[in-house]
């Protein structure tokens, strides 16, 4: 019987703690009402850990694989699209859940992108996320993700794709390369 009770007040210490993390609101739900601090504790620490679920972590930033991202997607997560717009008309991803924020304009731009929902960064391999997903967290943002192997990877993951605007560039000589509208 003192064991049940040990681990009960253990929960409802390590459910205060996080409750500090919440607004004044929710801690005030919490001394209120037991079952909904326990429904709020419980949605706070999904939505932080949205990405630890993550097969590939490096330094601290998670790297979801292509396969990962359709459950992301379900849970609230959004794509930022950093590549340039003549990239993005070449083909883009096909989901309804992303933001398009080409990288030349990212500094100055970046301010736009939401607080409360999880982003996963995107880019043609995966070089530019890496390196804004880092800004990003120094900037305050807490649910920040680089998209392993960026469209490429994507793309040869069979995942659903937009065919854009213009056909894909091709050429013996890049002096020849023009892109060509779609018919």
């Amino acid at each position: 019987m003192a064991f049940k009770s040990t681990v009960y007040k253990e929960e409802k210490i390590r459910i205060a703690r996080y409750a500090k993390a919440l607004s004044h609101q929710a801690g005030i739900a919490i001394a209120k009402n037991w079952k909904n601090a326990r429904r709020l504790f419980n949605d706070f620490r999904e939505q932080s850990n949205i990405f630890d679920s993550c097969l590939l972590k490096i330094e601290g930033i998670s790297y979801p694989l292509p396969k990962e991202v359709p459950g992301l997607l379900q849970k609230g997560a959004m794509i930022v699209d950093l590549r340039e717009e003549l990239e993005t008309e070449i083909k883009a991803f096909g989901v309804d859940q992303i933001v398009f924020l080409p990288h030349s304009e990212f500094e100055e731009k970046w301010m736009a992108l939401p607080l409360d929902k999880p982003l996963i960064l995107a880019d043609a391999v995966g070089i530019w996320s890496k390196k804004y997903a880092v800004l990003l967290i120094s900037k305050g943002y807490k649910n920040i993700a680089s998209l392993a192997g960026g469209i490429a990877d994507w793309e040869k993951d069979g995942f659903p794709m937009k065919a854009g605007k213009y056909e894909p560039l091709n050429g013996v000589c890049a002096c020849m390369i023009k892109p060509k509208e779609r018919k």
